[in-house]
């Protein structure tokens, strides 16, 4: 019984650290609408206290090239000033795939990301303006270089706002 109580006061106390689900998209996709590309960015995520771990979706292709780019990521953030919203964060793993009759020949390819932003949020919705570094280490510069010529919102340096929902 002294377990049973013990564990409870564990998990009350533990919930109490402003723990929430994150989802949302990038809202700079849009531009897509006007360009020879496509590109979709969702991600799902975790926040508790001053850390958050989320898992990045994109997909990206090309309207006038016969390419198309799916990657994934495992991203922790840090929040240091917690109260002010800044966050920096590097991504853990990252892994994208390429296709179509364009593709390069290695298709798998894994690389990095560092971002820096701010999370504003407010009940049940929050909004988050960041700047990525793709590939900081310069990695795999030349795949990425062919996959921002033939989808130009896919750039090293990416300025995004994320919004989305927040279930605490």
């Amino acid at each position: 019984m002294r377990r049973l109580l013990l564990f409870l006061i564990i998990i009350l106390s533990v919930s109490a650290l402003s723990a929430a689900w994150q989802f949302g998209v990038d809202l700079r996709c849009i531009d897509s609408i006007f360009l020879d590309a496509v590109r979709v960015d969702a991600e799902a995520g975790y926040r508790w206290g001053s850390i958050r771990v989320s898992v990045p979706v994109r997909y990206s292709a090309s309207l006038s090239y016969e390419l198309s780019f799916l990657e994934a990521s495992l991203f922790v953030s840090a929040y240091p000033f917690d109260e002010l919203g800044l966050f920096v964060g590097a991504s853990m793993v990252r892994a994208g795939l390429f296709w179509g009759l364009e593709s390069p020949e290695e298709r798998f390819i894994l690389f990095s990301e560092i971002a820096a932003g701010w999370t504003f949020s407010f009940p049940w919705f929050f909004v988050e303006p960041r700047i990525s570094i793709l590939d900081a280490f310069s990695s795999e510069a030349g795949r990425l270089g062919e996959l921002g010529k033939a989808v130009p919102q896919y750039s090293k340096i990416r300025i995004s706002l994320i919004a989305g929902i927040e279930i605490p």
